[in-house]
């Protein structure tokens, strides 16, 4: 068998020019993923972290001469999780979306690459034991969701290594929505975050100033790197001015951009919310993007999307328009809430207005952009 590290780096590379999605083939043969499924079974687990829907867990590869040495490395396991007020689209359907249509609209170089297995009852018994005891180290109580036996998922891991610092945040919404009002000050993501700490000051509880996503693909190379400051403020400035020469030099973002534009020119929130390519652009607004920051210079910085997990639309479309009306008419996209003080932001629309009119920088970008 071949280690997973080499399946990940085939899967890594684009496809050819002209290629649709009935030219991709399966990842593995058949017999490839029977033998892989008979591996995980002997395998050891160690529960990492969880979101709503999936948990995720590091994979020991069991003490057989067949079994390739670091047969894993690289590689974590991601299960689904039965939780009873959740209804995620099931895995085969996760896949096939992946392969299918964000490989080939994304470019697949730019994707986590994954591929889809098939967990037993022994393994989900161990996964449940391993997830439990993590969880009542945490102090989590309450949950009532299980893994069962079936579909799972092995992802390349883009976490940190003694060769690579990591990175992960959410692009989020790259342009501006198509129905804000046309006098915004507030993007779409930090109009959302506005609202998101409202509630949170009115509960007495801490909030931090959002980065707005639109820094990412500013013109200005200054409000770029005062974006990578927020991201990533531990990284030397060397490192940060790598990471700003590798997401221009990869376009990833502005395929991102355009994509999730390109999918929502107008009202399609609500008068074509099943539009497949409307649903891609809301998955692209809600994906992670990694990064892996090679220590040796030499190396490339590695820069992939993850969680372009297909969105139900049926049981997100009331929730979309809700939380759209809601931000219009609350005046969260013209910072006009009714909220003494207004919610703190540091948004590229207020930047740009600033900078037009000759009007006083905003904090965070004051140390770039030194007027």
């Amino acid at each position: 068998m071949k280690p997973l590290k080499t399946v990940w780096n085939e899967l890594s590379k684009p496809l050819p020019p002209g290629w649709t999605a009935a030219d991709i083939e399966p990842a593995m043969t058949p017999d490839q993923l029977r033998a892989l499924c008979y591996t995980l079974e002997r395998s050891q687990f160690v529960h990492l972290a969880e979101g709503r829907a999936n948990a995720v867990f590091s994979i020991r590869e069991p003490r057989d001469p067949a079994v390739p040495k670091g047969f894993f490395q690289g590689t974590l396991l991601r299960v689904p999780k039965a939780t009873p007020d959740v209804t995620p689209c099931d895995y085969e359907t996760l896949q096939a979306f992946q392969e299918k249509f964000v490989d080939v609209h994304v470019g697949r170089q730019h994707i986590v690459p994954q591929v889809l297995v098939k967990i037993s009852q022994t393994v989900a018994t161990i996964l449940n034991v391993k997830r439990g005891n993590a969880l009542r180290v945490k102090g989590v109580k309450g949950d009532l969701s299980i893994i069962k036996a079936g579909y799972a998922m092995l992802v390349e891991d883009m976490g940190p290594s003694p060769d690579y610092k990591a990175l992960e945040f959410k692009p989020k919404w790259l342009a501006q929505s198509p129905m804000a009002p046309g006098d915004a000050t507030r993007c779409r993501t930090c109009a959302r975050e506005s609202l998101r700490n409202g509630k949170l000051r009115l509960r007495g509880l801490k909030t931090c100033i959002p980065v707005c996503p639109l820094g990412l693909l500013h013109e200005n190379l200054g409000v770029v790197m005062s974006t990578i400051d927020r991201l990533a403020p531990k990284w030397s400035e060397r490192d940060r001015k790598r990471l700003a020469e590798a997401l221009k030099e990869s376009g990833v973002l502005e395929r991102l951009r355009d994509l999730q534009v390109e999918g929502d020119s107008g009202d399609a929130l609500f008068t074509r919310p099943s539009d497949p390519r409307f649903g891609l652009s809301m998955t692209l607004r809600d994906c992670s993007c990694f990064v892996r920051m090679p220590i040796d210079e030499d190396l490339p910085v590695i820069i992939k999307l993850a969680d372009v997990d297909k969105k139900n639309w049926r049981e997100k479309q009331s929730y979309w328009q809700r939380r759209h009306t809601d931000l219009v008419n609350n005046g969260w996209y013209k910072e006009e809430e009714k909220l003494d003080p207004p919610i703190e932001t540091a948004c590229i629309l207020r930047l740009d207005h600033c900078l037009k009119r000759g009007l006083d920088i905003p904090p965070a970008f004051r140390a770039r952009l030194k007027r």
